[in-house]
């Protein structure tokens, strides 16, 4: 149930921020991608739980946000992984604000230099790991 929950919230923050928001496994991104910006979440992941009534769960989470940058410059993608690495860090800002999210921890937010499609986009991913409770 709460990993459901946490599809669903980040769904609706990052279509609220005007991406198209897309899950699936990574060898999927490809095919998937219709237009951009977009977010790709990987299933979540199990970490671990604590209680059995009542307690925590922790889910490591990898939210990959792209946008188009076949034909940008260097110095128009640079501007634009900044741009990306600021609405990421906004996105799970947001997300720990949301309702059964206890904390987002370990927030790391990577550039990616190799296009994650055929599409040629300028992508940024974040992973953390999100506590929440049942």
């Amino acid at each position: 149930m709460n990993r459901t929950f946490l599809i669903n919230a980040i769904e609706s923050i990052a279509t609220a921020d005007g991406y198209s928001f897309y899950t699936d496994s990574e060898e999927r991104t490809s095919e998937q991608i219709k237009s951009y910006p977009a977010a790709w979440l990987l299933p979540p992941k199990f970490q671990q739980m604590e209680g059995r009534k009542h307690g925590k769960v922790t889910y490591s989470l990898t939210l990959h946000a792209m946008d188009a940058g076949a034909k940008l410059s260097p110095a128009q993608r640079e501007q634009t992984w900044s741009r990306l690495e600021e609405e990421l860090i906004e996105m799970f800002s947001k997300l720990s604000d949301t309702e059964r999210v206890i904390a987002v921890e370990k927030l790391k937010i990577q550039h990616s230099s190799l296009s994650l499609t055929t599409h040629g986009e300028v992508a940024a991913t974040a992973t953390a790991d999100v506590v929440t409770f049942f």
